[in-house]
């Protein structure tokens, strides 16, 4: 278990490396196990999709 922003955010490149337009459950997967006490996952997953479509420009 994670409860650091860092380790969000290495997970989520670490995910658009792999998979350049993940799904909900591939963020889901990606983010298990990193725990977000202020509860910002829905921010968190549209930051991942937002970071996605930028990429892929």
């Amino acid at each position: 278990m994670w409860l650091f922003q860092s380790g969000q955010i290495l997970a989520a490149a670490a995910l658009l490396k792999a998979n350049a337009n993940p799904s909900d459950d591939d963020i889901d997967s990606a983010m298990q196990g990193h725990i977000c006490r202020c509860g910002a996952y829905p921010r968190i997953r549209k930051a991942i999709k937002t970071a996605a479509a930028l990429q892929s420009k």
